[in-house]
């Protein structure tokens, strides 16, 4: 026997299937739009944390070499084997010190901003600190850089300094064929630094012959895109081992 169901359908096919409404459609096109909008919004948040991550990062790299270098360079302040070198914290480069005027008015005195000192590397009794001398040049009493003897080229950087200019951290150079310069060892990011100054009882000193422990604070600001800035501050103390001996 033959239902009538199956002769309806038989008849007309399109009895028994439906299909999507309209409000079916719209429903569907919410919800995925819905999770469309969730999509980008997680993707767009997982960019902005990969961002701010690799920023961190550069900005932990920079500040570290930065105090790592100072660290390394103020531990050696005042290595003096033989004696007589006379090393240690400076804070006079005038033309009225023992040094040779071409340092004038280019390193200033020992502050919170400021550090310089002496070291005598090549282990010889003396603080070298001069650019070499051209060999048909001769020194006289009158010659500006007559206090620029052969044995004082700087051979050996004996005289060291570093500054904050305009939010980058300096090197003091002096080469055998360079007049002296600074040098750039970071980019214009550091937005903080200093310098605390430490006798051998632990007290604050602004003495630079009194320093034994020298206290170094840096911090570097970077944008980080839309999540704004990054910052990073490193600190540490720091003793001056050949100093105080």
């Amino acid at each position: 026997m033959i239902h009538l169901d199956y002769i309806i359908r038989k008849k007309n096919p399109a009895v028994g299937q439906n299909g999507f409404t309209l409000v079916d459609i719209l429903v569907g096109l919410a919800m995925a739009s819905v999770i469309l909008v969730a999509l980008v919004s997680l993707f767009t948040t997982m960019g902005r944390s990969y961002t701010t991550q690799n920023v961190a990062a550069d900005v932990q790299q920079v500040t570290r070499a930065g105090v790592e270098l100072m660290i390394q360079e103020i531990r050696m302040a005042g290595f003096d084997p033989i004696g007589s070198a006379g090393t240690g914290m400076v804070d006079n480069f005038d033309d009225g010190s023992v040094f040779d005027p071409i340092h004038n008015g280019k390193v200033a005195s020992t502050d919170a901003i400021h550090i310089a000192f002496t070291i005598d590397d090549d282990r010889d009794g003396r603080i070298d600190h001069c650019p070499k001398k051209d060999e048909d040049e001769e020194s006289t009493e009158d010659d500006e850089s007559g206090l620029c003897q052969d044995e004082d080229d700087n051979t050996e950087n004996e005289v060291i300094a570093y500054r904050i200019n305009d939010g980058a951290l300096q090197k003091y150079l002096s080469s055998r064929t360079k007049a002296p310069f600074w040098e750039d060892l970071t980019e214009e990011n550091v937005s903080n630094f200093s310098f605390t100054y430490y006798d051998k009882d632990g007290a604050v000193t602004d003495d630079v012959d009194a320093i034994r422990t020298v206290e170094i604070s840096m911090t570097v600001r970077e944008r980080a895109g839309r999540a704004g800035f990054v910052k990073r501050t490193y600190k540490t103390r720091v003793r001056c081992r050949n100093i105080g001996l």
